[in-house]
Protein backbone atom coordinates (compact mmCIF):
# COMPACT_ATOMS: atom_id res chain seq x y z
CA UNK A 1 0.00 0.00 0.00
CA UNK A 2 1.35 3.51 -0.71
CA UNK A 3 0.71 6.51 1.69
CA UNK A 4 -1.39 9.26 0.33
CA UNK A 5 -0.15 12.18 -1.46
CA UNK A 6 0.48 15.12 0.59
CA UNK A 7 -1.25 18.19 -1.79
CA UNK A 8 0.30 21.60 -0.18
CA UNK A 9 -2.87 23.39 1.12
CA UNK A 10 -4.16 25.72 -1.28
CA UNK A 11 -3.95 28.85 0.40
CA UNK A 12 -5.77 32.01 -0.69
CA UNK A 13 -3.61 35.14 -1.32
CA UNK A 14 -4.22 38.66 -2.34
CA UNK A 15 -4.56 39.31 -6.11
CA UNK A 16 -1.08 40.27 -7.88
CA UNK A 17 -1.58 41.49 -12.00
CA UNK A 18 1.27 43.43 -12.33
CA UNK A 19 3.04 43.69 -16.21
CA UNK A 20 7.40 42.57 -15.94
CA UNK A 21 7.26 41.57 -12.42
CA UNK A 22 7.40 38.44 -10.98
CA UNK A 23 3.86 37.79 -8.89
CA UNK A 24 3.57 35.13 -5.91
CA UNK A 25 0.64 33.37 -5.22
CA UNK A 26 1.99 31.60 -2.64
CA UNK A 27 2.33 32.37 0.98
CA UNK A 28 5.95 32.80 1.99
CA UNK A 29 7.89 34.99 -0.37
CA UNK A 30 11.26 36.81 -0.30
CA UNK A 31 11.69 40.24 -1.55
CA UNK A 32 8.21 39.74 -1.76
CA UNK A 33 8.65 38.61 -5.72
CA UNK A 34 10.02 35.47 -5.82
CA UNK A 35 8.24 32.70 -4.12
CA UNK A 36 10.61 31.52 -1.40
CA UNK A 37 9.66 27.50 -2.88
CA UNK A 38 11.63 28.47 -6.18
CA UNK A 39 15.08 27.02 -4.56
CA UNK A 40 16.98 24.93 -6.97
CA UNK A 41 15.94 21.35 -6.35
CA UNK A 42 18.51 18.63 -7.87
CA UNK A 43 17.12 15.41 -9.33
CA UNK A 44 17.78 11.82 -7.47
CA UNK A 45 17.76 8.24 -7.93
CA UNK A 46 16.20 6.58 -4.87
CA UNK A 47 16.80 3.00 -4.03
CA UNK A 48 14.79 0.05 -2.08
CA UNK A 49 15.64 -3.25 -1.86
CA UNK A 50 18.94 -4.29 -2.74
CA UNK A 51 19.15 -1.57 -5.27
CA UNK A 52 22.99 0.08 -4.63
CA UNK A 53 22.51 3.65 -3.15
CA UNK A 54 23.35 6.02 -5.84
CA UNK A 55 26.86 7.54 -5.09
CA UNK A 56 27.16 10.42 -7.31
CA UNK A 57 24.40 13.12 -7.59
CA UNK A 58 22.65 14.43 -10.82
CA UNK A 59 24.07 17.52 -12.03
CA UNK A 60 21.65 20.34 -11.13
CA UNK A 61 19.69 22.08 -13.72
CA UNK A 62 19.73 18.64 -15.50
CA UNK A 63 16.09 18.13 -16.78
CA UNK A 64 16.05 14.27 -16.71
CA UNK A 65 13.65 12.40 -18.00
CA UNK A 66 14.48 8.96 -18.12
CA UNK A 67 16.65 5.79 -16.66
CA UNK A 68 17.89 2.89 -17.93
CA UNK A 69 19.50 -0.05 -15.49
CA UNK A 70 22.69 -2.22 -16.98
CA UNK A 71 22.04 -5.44 -17.01
CA UNK A 72 24.09 -6.69 -13.72
CA UNK A 73 22.69 -3.92 -11.98
CA UNK A 74 25.92 -2.10 -11.07
CA UNK A 75 24.88 1.16 -12.39
CA UNK A 76 22.22 2.94 -14.55
CA UNK A 77 21.87 5.89 -17.24
CA UNK A 78 19.95 8.78 -16.72
CA UNK A 79 19.10 10.93 -19.99
CA UNK A 80 17.27 14.53 -20.35
CA UNK A 81 15.39 15.99 -22.57
CA UNK A 82 18.42 18.19 -24.46
CA UNK A 83 19.91 13.88 -24.72
CA UNK A 84 22.33 14.78 -22.68
CA UNK A 85 23.06 11.07 -20.80
CA UNK A 86 24.79 10.63 -17.45
CA UNK A 87 26.28 7.05 -16.39
CA UNK A 88 26.87 6.04 -12.95
CA UNK A 89 28.28 2.88 -11.30
CA UNK A 90 29.44 0.38 -13.53
CA UNK A 91 27.01 2.14 -16.61
CA UNK A 92 29.73 3.18 -19.85
CA UNK A 93 29.06 6.66 -21.56
CA UNK A 94 28.85 6.04 -25.09
CA UNK A 95 27.79 9.31 -26.60
CA UNK A 96 24.87 11.80 -26.32
CA UNK A 97 22.89 14.17 -28.12
CA UNK A 98 24.23 17.06 -25.52
CA UNK A 99 24.09 20.08 -27.59
CA UNK A 100 22.49 18.76 -30.74
CA UNK A 101 19.44 21.10 -31.96
CA UNK A 102 16.48 18.74 -31.80
CA UNK A 103 13.38 18.30 -33.46
CA UNK A 104 11.27 16.96 -30.63
CA UNK A 105 12.67 16.30 -26.90
CA UNK A 106 13.98 13.42 -25.78
CA UNK A 107 11.19 11.35 -23.68
CA UNK A 108 13.81 7.90 -22.92
CA UNK A 109 15.92 5.33 -23.27
CA UNK A 110 16.64 1.69 -23.48
CA UNK A 111 19.80 -0.43 -22.90
CA UNK A 112 21.28 -3.14 -24.96
CA UNK A 113 21.27 -6.46 -23.21
CA UNK A 114 24.90 -6.58 -23.01
CA UNK A 115 25.09 -3.05 -21.64
CA UNK A 116 27.96 -1.60 -23.73
CA UNK A 117 25.28 0.43 -25.77
CA UNK A 118 21.30 2.67 -25.62
CA UNK A 119 19.38 4.34 -27.75
CA UNK A 120 17.50 7.19 -26.80
CA UNK A 121 13.82 8.00 -27.99
CA UNK A 122 12.33 11.70 -28.67
CA UNK A 123 8.56 12.63 -28.75
CA UNK A 124 8.81 12.20 -32.15
CA UNK A 125 10.23 9.11 -32.85
CA UNK A 126 13.30 9.99 -33.55
CA UNK A 127 16.10 7.33 -32.40
CA UNK A 128 19.57 7.74 -31.40
CA UNK A 129 21.71 5.02 -31.26
CA UNK A 130 24.67 4.41 -29.07
CA UNK A 131 27.47 2.26 -28.27
CA UNK A 132 26.43 -1.43 -29.52
CA UNK A 133 23.17 -0.21 -30.34
CA UNK A 134 22.09 -0.22 -33.81
CA UNK A 135 19.81 1.86 -35.37
CA UNK A 136 17.03 -0.10 -37.28
CA UNK A 137 14.42 3.08 -37.89
CA UNK A 138 12.18 5.73 -36.53
CA UNK A 139 9.21 7.23 -36.97
CA UNK A 140 10.71 10.82 -37.00
CA UNK A 141 9.85 11.57 -40.37
CA UNK A 142 6.04 9.94 -40.35
CA UNK A 143 2.94 11.88 -39.01
CA UNK A 144 2.07 10.44 -36.12
CA UNK A 145 -1.50 10.46 -34.22
CA UNK A 146 0.01 11.16 -30.85
CA UNK A 147 3.49 11.54 -29.40
CA UNK A 148 5.89 8.81 -28.26
CA UNK A 149 6.43 8.20 -24.66
CA UNK A 150 8.95 5.32 -24.41
CA UNK A 151 10.93 2.12 -25.93
CA UNK A 152 11.61 -0.98 -24.90
CA UNK A 153 14.87 -3.16 -26.41
CA UNK A 154 13.63 -5.94 -28.38
CA UNK A 155 14.70 -9.75 -29.01
CA UNK A 156 18.72 -9.92 -28.31
CA UNK A 157 18.90 -5.87 -28.53
CA UNK A 158 18.34 -6.68 -32.09
CA UNK A 159 15.41 -4.39 -32.75
CA UNK A 160 13.12 -2.34 -30.10
CA UNK A 161 9.28 -0.71 -30.08
CA UNK A 162 8.40 2.60 -29.77
CA UNK A 163 4.81 3.07 -28.30
CA UNK A 164 2.91 6.19 -28.56
CA UNK A 165 0.48 7.97 -25.90
CA UNK A 166 -2.40 5.91 -27.33
CA UNK A 167 -0.71 3.25 -27.51
CA UNK A 168 0.46 2.60 -30.83
CA UNK A 169 3.30 0.31 -31.22
CA UNK A 170 6.13 0.60 -33.47
CA UNK A 171 8.69 -2.39 -34.06
CA UNK A 172 11.96 -1.92 -35.77
CA UNK A 173 14.78 -4.63 -36.67
CA UNK A 174 13.82 -7.98 -35.07
CA UNK A 175 11.08 -7.06 -32.64
CA UNK A 176 8.11 -8.55 -33.83
CA UNK A 177 4.80 -6.59 -33.53
CA UNK A 178 2.23 -8.16 -30.97
CA UNK A 179 -0.18 -5.96 -30.83
CA UNK A 180 -1.27 -2.48 -29.42
CA UNK A 181 -3.87 -0.39 -28.24
CA UNK A 182 -3.67 2.16 -30.50
CA UNK A 183 -7.73 1.13 -31.61
CA UNK A 184 -8.55 1.31 -28.61
CA UNK A 185 -10.65 4.04 -26.29
CA UNK A 186 -8.54 4.16 -22.93
CA UNK A 187 -9.57 5.56 -19.84
CA UNK A 188 -5.81 7.13 -19.18
CA UNK A 189 -3.15 7.86 -22.12
CA UNK A 190 -0.07 5.14 -22.66
CA UNK A 191 2.76 6.29 -20.20
CA UNK A 192 5.29 3.45 -20.77
CA UNK A 193 6.10 -0.23 -21.86
CA UNK A 194 8.40 -3.31 -20.88
CA UNK A 195 9.75 -5.81 -22.63
CA UNK A 196 9.10 -9.45 -21.48
CA UNK A 197 12.64 -11.75 -20.57
CA UNK A 198 13.85 -12.62 -23.96
CA UNK A 199 11.97 -10.38 -25.82
CA UNK A 200 8.90 -12.45 -26.31
CA UNK A 201 6.35 -9.86 -25.60
CA UNK A 202 6.02 -6.62 -23.82
CA UNK A 203 3.47 -5.04 -21.40
CA UNK A 204 2.00 -0.79 -21.52
CA UNK A 205 1.22 0.95 -18.76
CA UNK A 206 -1.21 3.71 -19.02
CA UNK A 207 -1.57 6.81 -16.45
CA UNK A 208 -4.37 5.24 -14.05
CA UNK A 209 -2.21 2.24 -13.91
CA UNK A 210 -4.30 -0.04 -16.47
CA UNK A 211 -2.33 -3.05 -17.61
CA UNK A 212 -2.30 -4.46 -21.41
CA UNK A 213 -0.18 -7.74 -21.87
CA UNK A 214 1.04 -9.31 -25.29
CA UNK A 215 2.77 -12.04 -26.71
CA UNK A 216 4.02 -13.92 -23.57
CA UNK A 217 3.52 -10.91 -21.31
CA UNK A 218 1.78 -12.24 -18.79
CA UNK A 219 -1.00 -9.66 -16.84
CA UNK A 220 -0.37 -9.94 -12.66
CA UNK A 221 -3.03 -7.13 -12.35
CA UNK A 222 -3.72 -3.34 -12.09
CA UNK A 223 -4.54 -0.32 -10.87
CA UNK A 224 -7.00 0.31 -13.68
CA UNK A 225 -10.01 0.01 -11.17
CA UNK A 226 -8.89 2.32 -8.07
CA UNK A 227 -8.73 5.88 -7.86
CA UNK A 228 -5.16 7.09 -7.77
CA UNK A 229 -3.89 9.97 -5.76
CA UNK A 230 -1.55 10.99 -8.26
CA UNK A 231 -1.20 9.13 -11.79
CA UNK A 232 0.71 6.28 -12.81
CA UNK A 233 4.29 7.65 -14.60
CA UNK A 234 6.41 4.03 -15.60
CA UNK A 235 6.62 0.45 -14.51
CA UNK A 236 9.04 -2.06 -14.84
CA UNK A 237 9.42 -6.05 -15.08
CA UNK A 238 11.05 -8.28 -12.52
CA UNK A 239 13.84 -10.51 -13.74
CA UNK A 240 12.20 -13.53 -14.19
CA UNK A 241 9.02 -11.81 -16.19
CA UNK A 242 6.62 -13.25 -13.40
CA UNK A 243 5.83 -9.66 -12.25
CA UNK A 244 5.92 -6.00 -12.40
CA UNK A 245 6.04 -2.82 -10.56
CA UNK A 246 4.44 0.57 -11.47
CA UNK A 247 5.31 3.93 -10.08
CA UNK A 248 3.13 7.30 -9.80
CA UNK A 249 4.31 10.57 -10.05
CA UNK A 250 4.27 10.92 -5.94
CA UNK A 251 6.77 7.79 -5.69
CA UNK A 252 4.00 5.67 -4.86
CA UNK A 253 4.77 2.26 -5.85
CA UNK A 254 2.67 -0.97 -6.81
CA UNK A 255 3.96 -4.57 -6.94
CA UNK A 256 2.06 -7.54 -8.69
CA UNK A 257 3.15 -10.81 -9.36
CA UNK A 258 7.04 -12.15 -8.27
CA UNK A 259 7.82 -8.56 -7.31
CA UNK A 260 8.21 -7.59 -4.22
CA UNK A 261 7.11 -4.61 -2.24
CA UNK A 262 10.08 -3.07 -0.68
CA UNK A 263 8.89 0.69 -0.20
CA UNK A 264 8.08 4.11 -2.00
CA UNK A 265 8.56 7.76 -1.94
CA UNK A 266 5.36 8.29 -1.44
CA UNK A 267 5.38 11.61 1.24
CA UNK A 268 8.68 12.17 1.00
CA UNK A 269 9.53 13.71 -2.38
CA UNK A 270 9.68 17.05 -0.70
CA UNK A 271 9.74 18.76 -4.59
CA UNK A 272 10.15 16.11 -6.83
CA UNK A 273 8.37 14.17 -8.67
CA UNK A 274 8.55 10.56 -9.22
CA UNK A 275 9.72 10.15 -13.35
CA UNK A 276 10.88 6.22 -13.88
CA UNK A 277 11.78 3.07 -12.19
CA UNK A 278 14.19 0.53 -12.73
CA UNK A 279 14.88 -3.09 -11.04
CA UNK A 280 17.98 -4.41 -9.26
CA UNK A 281 19.89 -7.10 -11.05
CA UNK A 282 18.35 -9.49 -8.72
CA UNK A 283 14.62 -8.01 -8.79
CA UNK A 284 14.71 -7.77 -4.99
CA UNK A 285 14.88 -3.82 -4.90
CA UNK A 286 14.53 -1.08 -7.08
CA UNK A 287 15.82 2.10 -7.93
CA UNK A 288 13.29 5.62 -8.37
CA UNK A 289 14.05 8.16 -10.80
CA UNK A 290 12.82 11.61 -8.59
CA UNK A 291 13.17 14.90 -10.89
CA UNK A 292 11.89 18.44 -9.59
CA UNK A 293 8.57 18.80 -9.58
CA UNK A 294 7.53 22.09 -11.41
CA UNK A 295 6.80 23.12 -14.34
CA UNK A 296 6.80 26.60 -16.60
CA UNK A 297 4.35 27.20 -18.94
CA UNK A 298 3.72 30.38 -21.57
CA UNK A 299 0.38 31.27 -22.96
CA UNK A 300 -0.03 34.00 -25.94
CA UNK A 301 -2.98 35.79 -27.16
CA UNK A 302 -4.75 35.63 -30.48
CA UNK A 303 -2.23 34.88 -33.56
CA UNK A 304 -3.26 35.46 -37.35
CA UNK A 305 -1.22 35.01 -40.52
CA UNK A 306 -2.90 37.18 -42.89
CA UNK A 307 -2.65 41.05 -43.82
CA UNK A 308 0.29 42.70 -42.47
CA UNK A 309 1.37 39.16 -41.06
CA UNK A 310 1.65 37.43 -44.22
CA UNK A 311 3.98 39.91 -45.51
CA UNK A 312 6.27 38.97 -43.23
CA UNK A 313 5.88 35.05 -43.45
CA UNK A 314 6.27 35.84 -47.85
CA UNK A 315 9.05 36.98 -47.37
CA UNK A 316 10.96 34.58 -44.66
CA UNK A 317 10.46 36.46 -41.67
CA UNK A 318 9.13 34.95 -38.35
CA UNK A 319 6.93 37.62 -36.68
CA UNK A 320 7.88 35.86 -33.25
CA UNK A 321 11.47 36.49 -33.20
CA UNK A 322 11.02 39.14 -30.84
CA UNK A 323 9.45 37.43 -28.14
CA UNK A 324 10.93 33.90 -28.76
CA UNK A 325 14.06 34.40 -25.63
CA UNK A 326 10.77 34.83 -23.29
CA UNK A 327 9.16 31.45 -24.70
CA UNK A 328 12.40 29.78 -24.83
CA UNK A 329 12.60 29.54 -20.95
CA UNK A 330 9.41 27.48 -20.60
CA UNK A 331 8.47 24.06 -20.64
CA UNK A 332 5.65 24.11 -22.93
CA UNK A 333 3.56 27.43 -24.75
CA UNK A 334 0.00 27.47 -26.02
CA UNK A 335 -1.37 30.44 -28.62
CA UNK A 336 -5.00 30.94 -29.76
CA UNK A 337 -4.80 30.21 -33.03
CA UNK A 338 -7.45 32.87 -34.62
CA UNK A 339 -7.54 31.24 -38.00
CA UNK A 340 -8.15 28.37 -40.18
CA UNK A 341 -4.64 27.33 -42.02
CA UNK A 342 -5.68 25.36 -44.52
CA UNK A 343 -5.76 25.09 -48.75
CA UNK A 344 -9.56 23.79 -48.62
CA UNK A 345 -13.04 25.38 -47.70
CA UNK A 346 -15.13 28.11 -48.82
CA UNK A 347 -15.73 31.12 -46.50
CA UNK A 348 -18.75 30.85 -44.21
CA UNK A 349 -21.14 33.81 -44.66
CA UNK A 350 -20.04 35.72 -41.50
CA UNK A 351 -18.73 39.09 -41.00
CA UNK A 352 -14.85 38.04 -40.82
CA UNK A 353 -13.53 34.96 -42.13
CA UNK A 354 -9.27 34.07 -42.07
CA UNK A 355 -7.75 31.47 -44.05
CA UNK A 356 -3.82 31.95 -42.74
CA UNK A 357 -0.54 30.48 -44.93
CA UNK A 358 0.80 26.75 -43.85
CA UNK A 359 4.13 28.75 -43.04
CA UNK A 360 2.61 30.52 -39.90
CA UNK A 361 1.65 26.94 -38.87
CA UNK A 362 6.30 26.69 -38.59
CA UNK A 363 7.00 29.82 -37.71
CA UNK A 364 4.90 29.38 -34.57
CA UNK A 365 6.92 26.13 -33.88
CA UNK A 366 10.12 27.27 -34.55
CA UNK A 367 9.54 30.35 -31.85
CA UNK A 368 8.76 27.64 -29.43
CA UNK A 369 5.15 27.36 -29.74
CA UNK A 370 4.02 23.70 -28.52
CA UNK A 371 0.30 23.98 -28.29
CA UNK A 372 -2.22 25.53 -30.52
CA UNK A 373 -5.92 26.29 -29.37
CA UNK A 374 -8.79 26.05 -31.77
CA UNK A 375 -11.47 26.42 -29.53
CA UNK A 376 -12.70 29.84 -31.17
CA UNK A 377 -15.08 31.82 -33.18
CA UNK A 378 -12.74 31.27 -36.71
CA UNK A 379 -11.80 28.00 -37.03
CA UNK A 380 -14.29 26.94 -39.05
CA UNK A 381 -14.12 29.71 -40.81
CA UNK A 382 -13.72 27.80 -43.72
CA UNK A 383 -15.75 25.04 -42.80
CA UNK A 384 -15.33 21.80 -41.45
CA UNK A 385 -12.86 20.22 -43.85
CA UNK A 386 -10.43 22.88 -43.91
CA UNK A 387 -10.78 22.78 -39.73
CA UNK A 388 -9.57 19.11 -40.10
CA UNK A 389 -6.73 20.10 -42.65
CA UNK A 390 -5.55 22.79 -39.96
CA UNK A 391 -5.38 20.61 -37.56
CA UNK A 392 -3.22 17.94 -39.77
CA UNK A 393 -1.50 21.07 -40.85
CA UNK A 394 -0.61 21.53 -37.02
CA UNK A 395 0.16 18.17 -36.65
CA UNK A 396 2.94 18.01 -39.47
CA UNK A 397 4.20 21.40 -38.37
CA UNK A 398 5.30 19.55 -34.98
CA UNK A 399 2.48 21.09 -32.91
CA UNK A 400 -0.35 19.76 -30.30
CA UNK A 401 -4.16 21.18 -30.74
CA UNK A 402 -6.41 21.59 -28.77
CA UNK A 403 -10.38 22.89 -28.88
CA UNK A 404 -11.48 21.30 -31.62
CA UNK A 405 -12.00 17.57 -33.81
CA UNK A 406 -13.86 15.27 -35.87
CA UNK A 407 -15.85 14.54 -33.23
CA UNK A 408 -16.85 16.07 -29.44
CA UNK A 409 -14.65 13.65 -28.04
CA UNK A 410 -11.20 15.22 -30.03
CA UNK A 411 -12.76 18.42 -29.42
CA UNK A 412 -12.72 18.08 -25.40
CA UNK A 413 -9.50 15.58 -25.48
CA UNK A 414 -6.59 17.43 -23.65
CA UNK A 415 -3.34 17.56 -25.33
CA UNK A 416 -0.64 15.56 -23.12
CA UNK A 417 2.77 17.12 -22.94
CA UNK A 418 5.28 15.18 -20.36
CA UNK A 419 7.80 17.58 -19.17
CA UNK A 420 10.73 16.58 -16.51
CA UNK A 421 8.84 17.75 -13.96
CA UNK A 422 5.49 16.21 -15.06
CA UNK A 423 2.56 15.87 -17.56
CA UNK A 424 0.64 18.64 -18.55
CA UNK A 425 -2.76 18.51 -19.76
CA UNK A 426 -3.78 21.51 -22.11
CA UNK A 427 -7.33 22.01 -23.08
CA UNK A 428 -9.20 24.43 -25.30
CA UNK A 429 -13.03 25.82 -24.86
CA UNK A 430 -15.06 28.25 -26.26
CA UNK A 431 -18.11 30.36 -24.98
CA UNK A 432 -18.16 32.38 -27.94
CA UNK A 433 -19.67 29.80 -31.47
CA UNK A 434 -21.35 30.67 -33.83
CA UNK A 435 -25.00 28.24 -34.47
CA UNK A 436 -23.81 25.09 -35.12
CA UNK A 437 -19.72 25.25 -34.45
CA UNK A 438 -20.06 22.95 -31.17
CA UNK A 439 -18.76 19.29 -31.85
CA UNK A 440 -21.24 16.42 -31.38
CA UNK A 441 -21.37 12.84 -30.75
CA UNK A 442 -20.53 12.35 -34.22
CA UNK A 443 -19.86 15.64 -36.11
CA UNK A 444 -16.76 18.13 -36.01
CA UNK A 445 -16.41 21.30 -34.49
CA UNK A 446 -15.54 23.26 -31.67
CA UNK A 447 -15.30 22.18 -27.88
CA UNK A 448 -18.16 24.56 -26.24
CA UNK A 449 -17.20 26.24 -23.18
CA UNK A 450 -20.68 27.30 -22.36
CA UNK A 451 -21.54 23.42 -22.06
CA UNK A 452 -20.19 23.67 -18.22
CA UNK A 453 -20.65 19.36 -17.86
CA UNK A 454 -18.59 18.55 -20.92
CA UNK A 455 -16.57 21.26 -19.49
CA UNK A 456 -16.30 20.28 -16.29
CA UNK A 457 -15.96 16.69 -17.00
CA UNK A 458 -13.33 17.14 -19.76
CA UNK A 459 -10.87 19.25 -16.87
CA UNK A 460 -11.90 16.27 -14.52
CA UNK A 461 -10.87 13.33 -17.24
CA UNK A 462 -7.91 15.78 -18.05
CA UNK A 463 -6.83 15.86 -13.98
CA UNK A 464 -6.42 11.97 -13.90
CA UNK A 465 -4.15 11.84 -16.36
CA UNK A 466 -1.94 14.86 -15.40
CA UNK A 467 0.58 16.29 -13.18
CA UNK A 468 -1.13 19.50 -14.34
CA UNK A 469 -4.15 21.02 -15.91
CA UNK A 470 -4.26 24.47 -17.75
CA UNK A 471 -7.55 25.84 -19.92
CA UNK A 472 -7.30 28.23 -22.52
CA UNK A 473 -10.89 29.70 -22.73
CA UNK A 474 -12.30 31.85 -25.75
CA UNK A 475 -15.06 34.00 -23.92
CA UNK A 476 -15.61 37.86 -23.13
CA UNK A 477 -16.61 40.72 -24.69
CA UNK A 478 -14.49 42.60 -27.58
CA UNK A 479 -13.02 45.64 -27.20
CA UNK A 480 -14.06 45.17 -23.07
CA UNK A 481 -10.51 45.38 -20.70
CA UNK A 482 -12.97 43.77 -17.80
CA UNK A 483 -14.29 40.48 -17.55
CA UNK A 484 -18.33 39.76 -17.23
CA UNK A 485 -19.64 38.27 -14.33
CA UNK A 486 -19.82 34.70 -16.70
CA UNK A 487 -15.98 34.45 -17.06
CA UNK A 488 -15.88 35.01 -13.21
CA UNK A 489 -17.99 32.24 -12.56
CA UNK A 490 -16.76 30.11 -15.29
CA UNK A 491 -13.29 30.38 -14.06
CA UNK A 492 -14.46 29.39 -10.79
CA UNK A 493 -15.85 26.27 -12.03
CA UNK A 494 -12.94 25.12 -13.72
CA UNK A 495 -10.65 25.63 -11.35
CA UNK A 496 -12.81 23.79 -8.57
CA UNK A 497 -12.68 20.83 -11.31
CA UNK A 498 -9.09 20.53 -11.14
CA UNK A 499 -7.97 23.41 -13.74
CA UNK A 500 -4.53 25.07 -12.17
CA UNK A 501 -4.45 28.03 -14.78
CA UNK A 502 -7.21 29.16 -16.80
CA UNK A 503 -6.32 31.83 -19.82
CA UNK A 504 -8.59 33.73 -21.99
CA UNK A 505 -8.59 34.96 -25.54
CA UNK A 506 -11.46 36.91 -27.61
CA UNK A 507 -12.29 40.56 -26.50
CA UNK A 508 -8.47 41.38 -28.19
CA UNK A 509 -7.20 43.66 -24.86
CA UNK A 510 -5.78 42.40 -22.00
CA UNK A 511 -7.88 41.93 -18.79
CA UNK A 512 -6.68 41.80 -15.21
CA UNK A 513 -4.76 38.23 -13.82
CA UNK A 514 -6.41 36.88 -10.51
CA UNK A 515 -4.94 34.30 -7.69
CA UNK A 516 -7.43 32.11 -6.04
CA UNK A 517 -5.57 29.55 -3.20
CA UNK A 518 -3.20 28.11 -5.64
CA UNK A 519 -5.12 28.80 -8.90
CA UNK A 520 -4.46 31.20 -11.53
CA UNK A 521 -7.20 33.37 -14.11
CA UNK A 522 -5.95 35.58 -16.99
CA UNK A 523 -8.83 36.62 -18.27
CA UNK A 524 -7.96 38.22 -21.49
CA UNK A 525 -4.36 37.82 -22.72
CA UNK A 526 -5.31 40.30 -25.99
CA UNK A 527 -4.40 40.34 -29.63
CA UNK A 528 -0.33 38.80 -29.84
CA UNK A 529 0.13 38.47 -33.70
CA UNK A 530 -2.79 40.28 -35.80
CA UNK A 531 -3.06 41.11 -38.58
CA UNK A 532 -4.61 44.93 -38.59
CA UNK A 533 -3.74 47.79 -36.49
CA UNK A 534 -5.90 48.00 -33.33
CA UNK A 535 -4.51 50.98 -31.23
CA UNK A 536 -6.69 49.36 -27.98
CA UNK A 537 -5.27 45.95 -28.51
CA UNK A 538 -1.74 46.78 -29.67
CA UNK A 539 -0.52 46.64 -25.98
CA UNK A 540 -0.20 42.81 -25.19
CA UNK A 541 2.03 40.43 -23.42
CA UNK A 542 3.28 36.79 -22.78
CA UNK A 543 2.33 35.25 -19.08
CA UNK A 544 4.05 32.52 -18.28
CA UNK A 545 2.97 30.29 -14.89
CA UNK A 546 5.53 28.34 -12.79
CA UNK A 547 3.39 24.93 -11.30
CA UNK A 548 4.76 22.18 -8.87
CA UNK A 549 2.08 19.39 -7.41
CA UNK A 550 0.43 22.28 -5.10
CA UNK A 551 -0.62 24.58 -8.02
CA UNK A 552 0.81 28.06 -9.18
CA UNK A 553 3.47 29.32 -7.34
CA UNK A 554 4.61 32.31 -9.61
CA UNK A 555 3.80 33.74 -12.63
CA UNK A 556 5.04 36.77 -14.74
CA UNK A 557 3.24 38.95 -17.90
CA UNK A 558 5.83 39.70 -19.95
CA UNK A 559 4.89 43.41 -21.26
CA UNK A 560 5.03 43.73 -24.94
CA UNK A 561 3.56 45.97 -28.07
CA UNK A 562 2.18 44.75 -31.60
CA UNK A 563 4.40 46.71 -34.13
CA UNK A 564 3.47 47.79 -37.50
CA UNK A 565 4.35 44.41 -38.90
CA UNK A 566 1.51 42.75 -36.91
CA UNK A 567 4.92 41.32 -34.50
CA UNK A 568 4.61 41.27 -30.70
CA UNK A 569 7.48 43.62 -29.94
CA UNK A 570 8.99 43.27 -25.81
CA UNK A 571 8.72 46.37 -23.90
CA UNK A 572 10.68 47.65 -21.06
CA UNK A 573 11.59 50.96 -18.71
CA UNK A 574 9.34 53.36 -18.65
CA UNK A 575 7.03 51.51 -20.93
CA UNK A 576 7.05 48.81 -19.43
CA UNK A 577 6.25 50.61 -15.68
CA UNK A 578 3.40 52.25 -17.20
CA UNK A 579 2.14 49.25 -18.50
CA UNK A 580 2.30 47.72 -15.24
CA UNK A 581 0.11 50.16 -13.89
CA UNK A 582 -2.87 49.90 -16.13
CA UNK A 583 -2.76 46.47 -16.17
CA UNK A 584 -2.49 46.26 -12.22
CA UNK A 585 -5.76 48.02 -12.12
CA UNK A 586 -7.74 45.67 -14.42
CA UNK A 587 -7.39 42.78 -12.24
CA UNK A 588 -11.40 42.88 -10.99
CA UNK A 589 -12.11 44.65 -7.30
CA UNK A 590 -8.45 46.26 -8.11
CA UNK A 591 -9.88 50.18 -9.36
CA UNK A 592 -11.41 49.88 -12.67
CA UNK A 593 -13.13 46.87 -13.09
CA UNK A 594 -16.02 45.79 -10.57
Amino acid sequence: MRSPWRRRPRVRSVACAVLGLVCACAPSVTSGTVPASAVTVTPEVLSFGDAPAATTSIPSGARVVGIAATPDGGGYWVVAADGGVFSFGDARFFGSMGGTVLNRPIVGMAATPSGNGYWLVASDGGVFSFGDARFYGSTGALRLNQLMVGMAAGPGGAGYWLVASDGGIFAFGGAPFLGSTGATRLNGRIVGMAAAPGGGGYRLVASDGGIFCFGAAGFYGSTGALRLNRPVVGMVGTPSGNGYWLVASDGGVFAFGDAGFHGSAAGSLSGLAAAAIVPSASGAGYDILAVPASVRIGFGGDVHGVGRVGAILASGGNPLSGMAPVLAGDDANIVNLETSVATVGTPMVKQYTFQSPISLLYALKAAGVTVVNLANNHSLDFGAASMLQTIDNAHAAGLLTVGAGADAAQAYAPALVRTPGGTVAFLGLSQILPAGWAATANGPGVASGSDVAASVAAVRAARAEADYVVVMMHWGIEGNPCPTPTQESTAATLLAAGADVVAGSHPHVLQGITSTGSGLVDYSLGDFVWYADNPPGNLTGFLTADLDPGGVTSYQLHPARIDGTGSPQPLGGVDAAAASTYVASLAPGAGTCP
